[in-house]
């Protein structure tokens, strides 16, 4: 349980620094260059509540194994 626990809080650090990392790009002056950051994260932040979704509903008790799909 300890090591779901641990995923999703990396998760949730993650994400964070995506917003963070966003919100810094607002700066940026070449437009192009901004656009391409800010959709990367925000495509980004989209897979990783996705995939933090996917680790919330693991059951408590069940193992976490890695896998080479």
């Amino acid at each position: 349980m300890a090591n779901r626990i641990d995923l999703i809080d990396k998760g949730n650090n993650l994400r964070d620094q995506l917003r963070l990392i966003e919100m810094a790009a607002h700066a940026i002056d070449d437009r192009d260059q901004r656009s391409a950051l800010i959709g990367g994260c925000e495509q980004a932040r989209d897979f990783m509540e996705e995939l933090l979704d996917m680790m919330r509903g693991i059951p408590k008790g069940e193992p976490i194994a890695a896998s080479n799909e």
